[in-house]
């Protein structure tokens, strides 16, 4: 009997000895294959509401049924969009807590590369080969290959797809163009006038001058449209930016002569108030609010992903509101449009602290799947589908709010997979599915090419951050803009920052091109 008290007590002490251990090595999988691996995971907001207004998002029913079908305890820290790449560049400073899965905007931008060179990251060649065979099948070679992803053949992300290759198009007021009576704008000269309408003949019908044509956010985000027209795109502030081959070389956009073309009709527009004067300091939700619950914008420039979205939203300032989007003002070439930019939404980095590398790759792996594309695209059965012969059910969302919710599972937890825009019965079925594929329509009409697409970062833009769009660029653009600067002031600007070292990026950029596109 006591031998049998003893054997008993070693099984309990063994037991628990077990437990601790699964507990300390969360992550890693049992022998028996019955332990459900822990994995922590550090994501952008993408400037979601649901996302951003949850009090607990590892509470949220969508992530909880994410668990139970990928078969993985999750612990998502969210980083507002706003300041994400500040907090991301403050985290891969630390070096310090890193998660086991990391979303970065690519690893060849300012804020990721120097961690990429410095070992931060996990190589994920083997681990892919091991334990990803759905990774490996479904994302094309050329996109394993991209600059963002990997770097000298070695991959250190895992790339979420946005599933469209221009990634801004022009939204405009229909219910004010129809009520004054205009056509569509075209030419830059019509948009002038569509804008100028807008300013001068009271579209909302409330007595009051308080229309704003034309808005942006901070550093003339989403506001490109007139750069466009002369293919001058800044770009992104936090990559290489946009690039144009001329002259044999691979030069940035934002300092070539047409620029100053396009700043004398900021220029006006500023002057005019047909651009919002709060462009260069505007935070997102502050112009989210104009356009939406005070429903004061005639036009803005958005992803062509969702426009019912935003028409549920503007609707709740102004219920009669309607929305259209129209290709971009043409400039003197013929041509207009954003930049047709990479498949690449975005890219996920699992750290070389991690311990859970293997786990990270089979729960991404997972996304692949059949389960993974009807969860991330229709929800959770019984709430949001139901399933009658066979086919199922969906409850298409009409609401902004329900819109909002819907957006967890059909955005912000597709961390990779197929994205939703590309299933054609989904997309068939969808409220306002004319609006979604006219937006399409227009964003696949027009764009214009950056030859630097997926560079890497020169060098010398990592260790002299002012040479990209946001910093001596920027500064010049406000001075001109807002009239405190005449517009040959952007000569001065353009021999200051060749000076100052952008002859070398420059040359870095060209000797990248003629090696990798030419």
């Amino acid at each position: 009997m006591k031998a049998n008290k003893k054997v008993v007590g070693t099984l309990l002490v063994t037991a628990m000895i077990s437990a601790c251990s699964n507990h300390s090595e969360e992550g890693k999988s049992s022998p028996d294959g019955q332990g459900i691996p822990s994995i922590k995971i550090t994501m952008n907001s993408r400037s979601l509401p649901y996302v951003e207004a949850s009090p607990n998002i590892n509470e949220d029913i969508y992530v909880k049924k994410l668990e139970e079908l990928s078969k993985t305890n999750l612990n998502i820290e969210i980083i507002p969009a706003t300041d994400f790449d500040q907090k991301l560049n403050l985290l891969l400073a630390a070096n310090e807590k890193l998660p086991d899965l990391l979303e970065i905007s690519a690893i060849n931008t300012k804020v990721s590369s120097p961690a990429v060179n410095n070992g931060a990251f996990t190589e994920l060649n083997d681990l892919i080969d091991k334990f990803g065979p759905n990774l490996k099948s479904n994302i094309p070679k050329e996109v394993w290959d991209s600059p963002t992803i990997s770097k000298d053949g070695k991959i250190y992300a895992i790339p979420a797809m946005s599933g469209t290759t221009r990634n801004q198009v022009v939204f405009m007021r229909k219910d004010w163009l129809d009520k004054l009576g205009l056509q569509v704008p075209k030419t830059i000269e019509e948009y002038i006038n569509v804008l100028t309408a807008f300013r001068d003949r009271d579209p909302n019908g409330n007595g009051k001058k308080d229309e704003i044509p034309f808005s942006g956010r901070k550093n003339l985000r989403v506001a490109e449209a007139f750069f466009g027209a002369y293919d001058v795109n800044p770009g992104e502030g936090i990559s290489a930016g946009t690039w144009k081959y001329k002259d044999n070389k691979l030069v940035p956009k934002f300092i070539l002569p047409e620029m100053k073309d396009a700043l004398k009709i900021y220029q006006s527009m500023y002057k005019e108030k047909l651009l919002d004067n709060e462009v260069f300091v505007q935070e997102g939700k502050d112009w989210d609010a104009k356009i939406k619950g005070a429903a004061r914008v005639g036009m803005w420039i958005h992803d062509p992903g969702y426009p019912d979205k935003w028409l549920a939203e503007v609707q709740k300032g102004e219920p009669t509101a309607e929305i259209i989007n129209i290709p971009s003002p043409i400039g003197p070439d013929g041509k207009g449009g954003a930049d047709i930019v990479s498949p690449i939404r975005s890219a996920y980095a699992i750290p070389a602290s991690s311990k859970k590398a293997e786990d990270v790759i089979k729960f991404l792996n997972w996304f692949y799947s059949k389960e993974a594309n009807t969860f991330l695209t229709y929800g959770i059965e019984g709430d949001d589908y139901t399933v009658n012969n066979g086919k199922i059910d969906y409850k298409y969302q009409t609401t902004a709010d329900g819109i909002n919710k819907e957006n967890m599972h059909l955005m912000f937890l597709q961390i990779t997979g197929q994205p939703y825009i590309t299933n054609e019965d989904f997309m068939k079925g969808r409220p306002h599915g004319d609006l979604i594929t006219n937006a399409a329509k227009v964003a696949n009409s027009e764009g214009r090419v950056n030859d630097g697409l997926d560079m890497p970062l020169p060098s010398i833009m990592l260790s002299q951050p002012e040479l990209a769009k946001n910093g001596l660029f920027m500064e010049t653009a406000a001075k001109i803009i807002v009239g405190q600067e005449s517009i040959d002031y952007f000569d001065k600007f353009v021999a200051d920052w060749q000076a100052r070292g952008g002859n070398k990026a420059i040359e870095e950029a060209t000797q990248w091109y003629q090696k990798n596109k030419k």
